[in-house]
């Protein structure tokens, strides 16, 4: 643990309390907060695991096949799955053939 705290530790926890609370309203269409991709792709995989959180793993392929037909790049596909990854949400199979939830 580090004694001093950086700004963007700070940025990152403020994002993930507004993604926290977003998730916690009954009706997302009332949300005026457009929403980033990364966000928006880690709630299309978290819809694969299932909202009953007993499923806490999805095939890469089937991920990626969703968020790409939902208009999203291959490209914006990886950059949401490694900044999830890196904030340990999730892990990646070495094969890369599978998204497990922390």
């Amino acid at each position: 643990m580090v004694d001093v705290v950086e700004k963007e530790d700070v940025n990152e926890a403020m994002r993930l309390m507004e993604m926290s609370k977003d998730s916690l309203q009954a009706d997302k269409s009332t949300t005026t907060r457009t929403q980033r991709p990364a966000d928006v792709i880690f709630s299309l995989v978290r819809e694969l695991a299932g909202e009953s959180g007993k499923v806490k793993a999805v095939r890469m392929a089937e991920a990626e096949q969703k968020c790409v037909s939902r208009g999203f790049t291959p490209a914006q596909f990886q950059s949401a799955l490694d900044e999830y990854e890196e904030l340990n949400v999730w892990q990646v199979n070495q094969g890369r053939s599978r998204i497990t939830f922390i």
